[in-house]
């Protein structure tokens, strides 16, 4: 074994990936260590060490074997609840640190000398485990030697004794002592071998599942690798490579323990002799075949389960919009067609498995009939010590050939799990080695550079063609895309690459704020990923200076609390912090969530707004106190008036001396960056300060006047205002005003420049879409809605929250903000107790996560019979009869085999016992074909049993497992939305993962042995006491303690298996935040902080499940001493009866009592660990009984029409609702009517509830008070797919699916490709689409990341017009698109949907104004509700109070024309009594 942490240090030359992977923790510090170090605990009088390693660490031999340092635990079990304190620290010798840099050490060198592409991953794990397997073999083979003396010499002699007239009493004595001696060290040496190669097991988990987080911490990109497939890997791979060393030392023993058994058995019964160990031998190759076969069809399940298990991922992550748009029954229906197709090959699997388990149990009458047959048809007699010496012979064959098929199985998954670890290992890295600038006041520098991303690369496209195939039922073309290729340096690997940005020339010096506008789809988010290293550089560089913090376009937001998200493992400051916190205006946030800043944070932010998310992302930014700050268009998610604060007093004041770099598409804050970068198709098509653009750039120009009102302003006013510099003169809203429109750009001058937008290809369609009449109404509004934003002159400047006297731009005589001035700003609170006690409340009112379930005490019975149910009572019925039956013909054959030696030449002889025995040769029976033809029948019945057993067996327990499957995944995903708010993603994928891998085969796997094992027990019992009735006395004493044994260890077993189970969540919660938040953790560099974290969990889970393998080891030491007592009992037994028990019986009693020693440690093993896989049937079947329906079925009958509804009416009265209980209200007490065709703008504050409508409506929770109508309808009264299936929205998060184009915007094939692309046309992305190779079927891979966000969003967009509901609802829709896009959506949006009922929540204020009425939300409750044009006129109303702080012209709407109102104001219907409570001017 290499000593642990010994890795070398590479020089420059050398691969980056020999690099130590992980440092180690204080709590698990590596150790000097030496080669034999872990064997240690055999030494057999050790002194306990003065410095104490581990539990396990610290014992000697006989502690080792019987594993006494559980002997406390077990009892804390038996009497009371087990904890993690209970159990100690694991040992740093198997800590994830150590393990995973050998693991990788030994990689390395191995692509060092084969190469990447014939590197074996295979050859890695030997080298990993050699030292072990090699001592394991050795005691292994030990172990046998001993049990191969007992059962054939020891057998032969005592047989002997028992037919020898006088023999001496002593040698019989000596006989058994020798046998107890010889049995204890086979006990031993076989507790040795396991113990070893549960270590083993331990280490390599550790090690795999450390070298793969490592690996992927350093991923250049995932490419075809989804977070379902790589989390797959974790929580499955690792531990099928895990479990091959448990029982690998006893793999070589068949071909070396062959030899000295077929030796031995030609000396007792000469040449026929090998014609049994023929039958025997020739096993070994139908195994072989069998398990190659399995190794097959388990290659084909690992498919299907890992497309099942990412799209159960991906439904999961995306179940909201599921919900809404009720989907859940088709999604679930794909899901489960590949159920289907997976249990069909589990079954066939299963049955092969279940085949080689039984023809291992009746290898020895078979091979026994045949042997005997054959040597007494051709004239041979057989005596009853030949006879017996043989069945022992053959017992001890099919003892080691039972081993096999469970090797066999480990070791094919083995060599599946090490090709998909190779997969993953052989992916390239990130370049980690940044360039600094040549000039020291740079603080980026890009020349000349053109970046790419990954492709997917062949093998990766035809899985992903293959899941596309069975997604859509249809299989596509494989066009190549247009790529180019980057070869590796040893030729071997080769990446295509999809450029995305060309020709980058940029510099950026230090403190200077670049803004970074453009298109969708222009490449603003791929400049930011190239900054950071995320892409490739095919040539050209980028050159980084200092720090980098990043904000997120969408904001990753770990499972935590709010503070833990902002602090991001940083020291707690509280001035810094309370300055973060104003300075991303989250105070009044805190104060409305239960635990204030305490509270905890769902998966993906998934309880927050995504307002609140964007400004916790910001917090984390600023807190980390970096150089370069990287902001992926933050403004977007947020109110105006938010966002206004956030650019003065963020960006502005508290990053000031920073370099920060904003991608943005709100326009108005361009003219306050010192450069701005205009980026079109991938290249740079403008750059310099906003003023020189203006003068010098037509595009640039282009763009910022159709932002404003280009038809409504004159152009020759804009001359009239001054230019001054931004720079010189202090900032009011009228210098805003004026920067925009500082280029006298005339409509001639544009005329000449003949330039088109940014869109140019698109123009002519929008402009026909947005100057067309509807319904003889102009939208003079939409038609440019970006029209006078900011020109409100003179301005009052809001209070600011956060008062600054001094300024901390580098030039200004305030420092930077970092965490050593922050006190100077904001006075140091005095944290005492108290205080501590406060936040302790708080964190616990804020907990949302619940804390996973742990089942109390044994299995329940409810859960057996769940699983029995499941099966169908009369299949378990017939199947327990099969083992019945089976167990039966072989306790008969050897009785008839017993009674035909007894008969011999079938005359009467002497009397032996009380029973009359023959002396004659069995040759010489007349009745010997009778005897022969018998004894064959059970063998040809034994053989039909086999295969009817295996076949009843498998269809059984798979009938169980599948329906489990589909009733825990309709349970789940018929659930209400609390439970994923309240439930990480892990957790619920670890039922769908790893419990039902357990379900699916550990647990057939080990009731198939368990049963076959106790059968054989009993049948050995009843034997016994046919032979030897006054024997059952001492055996029942013996029986007493087994079943004590056995309730401890049911105890012990069952819950370190619970505790593990608990352990494993979190670790792979862990995996997958980290995979999702990848890039965010890169530009920060917190690398090593996720490391270490993970580290911890992990080394938390090895040490449970080391010790739940001990468990094992405890129960099975004390069982085997107790089936050794009962077997030199026996045997003495019948040492002292000589001359009252016939040889024959003799025989058979001995025989088998020596099977009863092996039998019953395994049989009671086996029982308490299907026990614990039933925890797995415990946990799914959790899940179908505890978990909370959104709402009871409804009868059919009850539904509306199915033109319902046919107006969109909607009527909310006194409508309050919590997201859930114990929670405050988030809506309080809001009554309205919303009129059909009506367009509603919904306006407020982050947090105010806006999203929280749209919630209601579609009842993803149900109103803790008052009613919804839509045409009169009460939607509570009626189904959620009948509600659901009529209503459309388009997300705040836009959502795609892994598949095709096609497949996110029809996944169910309901429309024609015309619909489709009309579709893509109305949303300004048919070109886009058009432009790729395979058009509809092109792929989208996991979260459309190969769309940018606000391609993402127009595709989401489209799919809503092609829904064509009578009620859509806009959730900040347009968000990550940019202003002129936004123009043409909002165009089309008002033609596709007139004849809707919209609801359009936003934070862009210009996309409400022409809104029928505007509803403003604030605090739950509807603060004003009337048309834009009235509260406009209300000086005091809070809505016109938002457009002035959004800088848009208000006279513009107050003297707005009559042929400007919307049709809903000019009828000048009375307002209802609902509608007038609800309007609060």
């Amino acid at each position: 074994m290499d000593r642990p942490g010994n890795e070398r240090h590479l020089g420059a030359d050398e691969p980056k990936t020999a690099a130590i992977l992980v440092e180690h923790t204080p709590g698990h510090a590596q150790r000097p260590s030496s080669k034999f170090a872990a064997l240690k605990p055999f030494i057999p009088f050790r002194p306990k060490p003065t410095v104490s390693v581990s539990l396990f660490d610290d014992v000697g031999f006989f502690g080792t074997i019987f594993s006494s340092f559980l002997t406390s635990s077990v009892w804390k079990a038996f009497k009371s609840d087990l904890t993690f304190s209970d159990l100690g620290s694991g040992s740093p010798y198997d800590s994830i640190e150590v393990n995973a840099n050998r693991l990788h050490r030994i990689w390395t060198e191995e692509v060092d000398r084969k190469g990447v592409k014939d590197a074996s991953m295979l050859r890695v794990f030997w080298r990993f485990l050699r030292t072990r397997l090699i001592v394991a073999t050795s005691i292994g083979l030990a172990c046998f030697m001993t049990y191969f003396v007992v059962s054939t010499f020891f057998v032969q002699w005592l047989l002997q004794y028992t037919a020898a007239p006088n023999p001496s009493l002593w040698t019989g004595v000596a006989l058994v002592a020798g046998m107890f001696v010889l049995e204890v060290t086979r006990s031993f040496t076989f507790r040795a071998t396991t113990l070893v190669g549960a270590r083993a097991s331990a280490r390599v988990i550790a090690a795999i599942i450390g070298m793969g987080y490592h690996k992927v911490m350093r991923l250049q990109s995932l490419k075809d690798k989804t977070v379902g497939e790589l989390v797959n890997l974790f929580a499955s791979d690792s531990f099928r490579v895990g479990g091959f060393p448990n029982d690998a030392g006893f793999l070589l023993l068949v071909p070396l323990m062959m030899v000295p058994i077929t030796a031995y058995a030609v000396y007792v019964m000469g040449p026929w002799a090998l014609l049994g160990i023929g039958v025997a031998i020739l096993l070994v190759p139908v195994e072989m075949l069998l398990g190659v076969k399995i190794m097959q069809l388990r290659k084909r399940c690992v498919k299907i389960a890992d497309e099942r298990v990412r799209m159960t991922s991906e439904m999961l992550n995306s179940v909201k919009l599921i919900k809404m748009y009720a989907w859940e029954k088709p999604f679930i229906r794909r899901v489960e067609e590949l159920r289907a197709r997976e249990t069909k090959l589990l079954q066939f699997s299963g049955f092969l498995q279940s085949v080689m388990i039984a023809m291992l149990s009746t290898v020895v009458p078979i091979a026994s009939v045949i042997t005997f047959s054959a040597h007494v048809m051709t004239g041979n007699d057989l005596t009853a010590t030949q006879a017996f010496t043989m069945v022992s012979c053959f017992h001890l064959l099919s003892l080691l050939l039972m081993l096999t098929p469970e090797l066999i199985r480990q070791l094919a998954e083995c060599v599946i799990s090490a090709k998909r670890l190779k997969s993953l290992m052989i992916m390239e890295e990130r370049d980690t080695n940044g360039q600094l600038p040549d000039g020291k006041k740079t603080a980026i520098d890009i020349k000349f550079a053109t970046f790419a991303w990954d492709a997917l690369d062949v093998a990766g496209k035809e899985k992903r063609q293959e899941e596309n195939t069975t997604v859509t039922g249809t299989v596509e073309e494989d066009t190549e895309p247009p790529t180019v290729a980057a070869q590796a340096d040893d030729g071997q690997i080769e990446t295509k690459l999809i450029e995305t940005l060309f020709d980058i020339n940029l510099t950026i010096a230090k403190g200077t704020l670049l803004g970074v506008c453009g298109s969708v789809g222009a490449g603003k988010s791929s400049l930011i990923s190239a900054i950071l290293n995320e892409m490739r550089s095919v040539k050209g560089g980028v050159a980084v200076d200092g720090d980098i913090a990043y904000v997120a376009q969408q904001a990753w937001i770990q499972n935590a609390t709010v503070r833990d998200n902002i602090l991001l493992g940083k020291p707690f400051d509280s001035s810094k912090y309370e300055m973060t916190v104003q300075a991303c205006c989250l105070k009044q946030d805190f104060e409305q969530l239960p635990g204030g800043d305490m509270t905890e944070i769902g998966e993906r932010g998934i309880n927050l707004s995504g307002g609140q998310k964007q400004r916790i992302s910001l917090a984390r930014a600023l807190y980390a106190d970096r150089d370069i700050y990287l902001l992926d268009d933050p403004l977007s998610a947020v109110d105006a008036h938010v966002g206004e604060h956030i650019f003065r007093h963020y960006i502005k004041k508290m990053l000031r001396g920073k370099t920060v770099l904003l991608v943005t598409h709100q326009l108005q804050y361009l003219v306050d960056c010192d450069e701005v970068v205009l980026l079109k198709d991938g290249r740079i098509a403008a750059k310099g300060p906003h003023r020189r653009l203006m003068t010098m750039n037509a595009e640039y120009a282009e763009m910022i006047q159709n932002y404003l009102d280009e038809d409504s302003t004159d152009a020759s006013t804009v001359n009239d205002f001054d230019l001054t510099s931004a720079s010189t003169r202090p900032h009011d809203e009228s210098n805003t005003r004026l920067f925009l429109h500082q280029t006298p750009m005339k409509r001639l001058d544009k005329a000449r420049w003949s330039t088109r937008s940014l869109n140019a290809s698109k123009r002519p369609r929008s402009a026909d879409r947005s100057t067309t009449a509807t319904n003889g109404r102009k939208f003079s509004i939409h038609a440019t809605p970006r029209l006078v934003r900011r020109r409100l002159n003179n301005r009052e400047k809001p209070e600011s929250p956060l008062q600054r006297t001094t300024s901390i731009r580098y030039h200004q005589p305030v420092p930077a903000f970092t965490s050593n001035n922050a006190a100077m700003i904001l006075e140091q609170p005095t944290f005492d107790i108290d205080e501590q006690k406060e936040q302790e409340k708080a964190l616990q009112a804020g907990n949302l996560t619940e804390q996973e379930e742990m089942q109390i005490g044994k299995v329940k019975f409810a859960n057996y019979v769940t699983y029995i149910k499941s099966s169908g009572i009369f299949s378990t019925t017939v199947v327990l009869l099969m083992f019945t039956i089976s167990t039966a013909t072989t306790v008969f054959s050897n009785f008839w085999l017993s009674n035909w030696i007894e008969q011999g030449d079938g005359k009467q002889g002497s009397v032996n016992g009380g029973n009359t025995t023959s002396t004659g040769s069995m040759a010489d029976n007349p009745d010997l074909v009778f005897y022969v033809s018998v004894f064959g029948g059970t063998a040809v019945l034994m053989l039909l049993l086999v295969v009817l057993k295996s076949w009843l067996f498998s269809k059984a327990t798979l009938a169980a497992s599948y329906h489990l499957y589909r009733k825990v995944f309709r349970s789940v995903f018929s659930s209400s939305m609390s439970f994923f708010d309240t439930t990480p993603t892990g957790r619920i994928l670890n039922r769908f993962s790893r419990d039902t891998d357990n379900v699916d085969v550990g647990l057939p796997l080990g009731v198939n042995i368990m049963l076959s094992n106790l059968w054989q027990a009993v049948a050995a019992f009843v034997a016994i006491a046919v032979v030897l009735p006054y024997f059952l006395a001492a055996v029942a004493v013996l029986f007493v303690l087994f079943f004590v044994l056995y309730y401890l260890f049911q105890a012990i077993i069952r819950e370190l298996r619970r505790l593990e189970n608990i352990r494993r969540s979190p670790w792979l919660c862990h995996v997958t935040e980290t995979l999702n938040g990848l890039t965010t953790i890169h530009a920060f560099k917190m690398d090593s902080a996720f490391i270490k974290k993970f580290n911890g969990l992990m080394n938390d889970y090895i040490n449970i499940f080391y010790l739940a393998h001990m468990g094992g080891h405890w129960v099975a030491a004390r069982v085997e001493m107790i089936a050794l007592v009962i077997t030199v009992v026996m045997t003495l037994t019948v040492v002292l009866l000589h001359g009252s028990i016939p040889a024959t019986q003799a025989g058979l009693a001995i025989t088998y009592a020596l099977q009863v020693s092996g039998m019953l440690q395994f049989m009671i093993q086996d029982a308490a660990n299907t026990q614990a896989a039933f925890t797995s049937v415990e946990r799914l079947r959790y899940y179908i009984t505890n978990l909370t329906a959104e709402a009871p079925d409804v009868p059919e009958d009850r539904d509306p029409e199915a033109t319902w509804p046919s107006q969109g009416d909607i009527q909310l009265h006194n409508l309050s609702f919590r997201y859930r209980e114990n929670l405050p209200l988030v809506l309080k007490g809001i009554s309205c009517n919303i009129r059909s065709r009506e367009k509603i703008g919904i306006v407020g504050r982050t947090g105010s509830g806006k999203s929280s409508l749209g919630v209601a409506i579609f009842r993803l929770v149900e109103p803790a008070e008052g009613t919804i109508y839509i045409d009169g309808v009460d939607i509570s009264k009626i189904s959620l797919s009948a509600l659901r299936s009529k209503l459309s929205i388009i997300p705040q998060d836009p959502v795609l699916f892994v598949g095709t184009v096609r497949y996110n915007l029809d996944p169910f094939n309901q429309y024609s490709d015309d619909q489709i692309w009309r579709a893509l046309e109305r949303v300004y992305m048919d070109d886009a689409i058009r432009a790729l190779d395979l058009k509809l079927h092109s792929l989208v891979v996991e979260n459309g990341e190969n769309f940018s966000v606000g391609e993402r969003q127009l595709l989401c967009m489209a799919r809503a017009l092609l829904r064509n509901s009578k009620i859509l609802i806009l959730d900040e829709a347009t968000a990550a698109i940019d202003s002129e896009t936004d123009n043409l959506i909002q165009a089309t949006i008002h033609e596709a949907f007139e004849d809707c009922t919209m609801l359009t929540i936003a934070h862009r204020l210009n996309t409400v104004m022409t809104s029928d009425r505007v509803m403003v939300m604030d605090d739950g409750q509807s603060s004003e509700f009337d048309t834009p044009r009235a509260l406009l006129a209300n000086k005091s109303s809070r809505f016109a109070a938002m457009v002035k702080a959004a800088g848009i012209d208000v006279t513009k709407y107050i003297s707005m024309e009559t042929d400007d109102v919307p049709e809903a104001e000019e009828s000048n219907q009375p307002m209802s009594e609902a509608e007038v409570e609800c309007t609060k001017l």
